[in-house]
């Protein structure tokens, strides 16, 4: 297969490979396995980078293969994409956490074990409701973790 591409089409390219490999291994540990497909494909877009003039974009070590420069890293559009995707997931995510914790709170075992699947998914999605409006008018400023006896510096 042959793909031909613009500069502007390779640099977004470029882009979209950082990122997808950056959500799929950046967070991998000795522990994980990284996403060999991701990595390939990473690997084969990021070898023309020099060939379009973005060498500063990406760099080349043989342990790894081609992997993205600190510049990528800081490229302002790109970075201004994954704050983006954080911020919106981050505060999502936590709503849903919390929303099943309250749940759980909330209800006992023999409740739940005859609520139907509908009327959990439902509760839950009212709890998360509550807390996305705590989040857009109070952000974390009403958050707080309770002291114990178990954790006094806490």
């Amino acid at each position: 297969m042959k793909i031909e591409l613009t500069r502007e089409q390779y640099w977004d390219l470029m882009r979209a490979t950082y990122m997808a490999d950056w959500m799929a291994n950046a967070i991998c540990e000795a522990d994980m396995e990284m996403d060999e497909g991701i990595k390939a494909v990473r690997n084969h877009i990021f070898s023309f980078a020099k060939e379009a003039g973005f060498e500063k974009f990406v760099g080349y070590d043989e342990r790894i293969g081609y992997h993205a420069t600190y510049d990528m890293d800081d490229e302002p559009t790109t970075r201004a994409l994954i704050e983006r995707y954080d911020d919106h997931t981050m505060w999502e995510e936590l709503g849903e956490v919390l929303a099943e914790r309250d749940f759980e709170r909330m209800t006992t075992p023999a409740l739940r074990a005859v609520m139907s699947h509908e009327e959990r998914v439902e509760r839950v999605w009212e709890l998360e409701a509550k807390w996305s409006e705590e989040f857009e008018e109070y952000g974390v400023e009403r958050l707080e973790v309770k002291a114990d006896n178990e954790h006094p510096h806490i």
